[in-house]
């Protein structure tokens, strides 16, 4: 009895999703707060599709177009499932929907964003890659309110690195 419980236990441990969380803490007392889930495929919708070449890639998950990959069939390894910008004594927050391989560790730095003032309101940006699907993000945040104004992968959504 105790084999085909260990069995049991043994079968559905690929099942379970492994979680990390973590807070990045800004100049002012502005603190990100983040948790990253393994991909578990059966929580999500996997659309294949093929280009005119006939090669088979992943065109959407979920039926939304997905960032944290260029490589063709390659599912995600994890996904960013929160992200909450705190500010004072407020907490925002941000839209992470179709954010996949949000980095190589499966744990965001500090390095990977920068937090920007402009009057009264905030522009968090966040870089995003694993090594291959490199991506970027932009949330507006203006007292409560948060839009993700960005996210793609085009090179001109970079510049705020420099």
């Amino acid at each position: 009895m105790k084999y085909i419980f260990l069995l049991i236990l043994l079968s559905n441990f690929n099942s379970i999703a492994q979680v990390t969380e973590g807070e990045i803490l800004f100049e002012n007392n502005i603190k990100l707060h983040w948790i990253i889930k393994t991909f578990n495929e059966k929580e999500h919708q996997i659309k294949i599709c093929k280009n005119d070449f006939g090669v088979q890639y992943i065109c959407a998950i979920d039926n939304a177009i997905w960032y944290g990959s260029d490589i063709p069939v390659d599912k995600p390894k994890n996904q960013l499932t929160n992200l909450v910008l705190e500010i004072g004594k407020n907490k925002i927050i941000l839209d992470v929907s179709s954010m996949f391989n949000p980095n190589f560790s499966g744990e965001l730095s500090k390095h990977q964003f920068k937090i920007v003032k402009e009057g009264n309101q905030y522009v968090l940006y966040g870089f995003f890659s694993d090594g291959a699907g490199t991506y970027t993000a932009h949330w507006k945040i203006v007292d409560t309110i948060s839009i993700r104004e960005v996210i793609s992968n085009l090179e001109e959504y970079f510049s705020w690195q420099n």
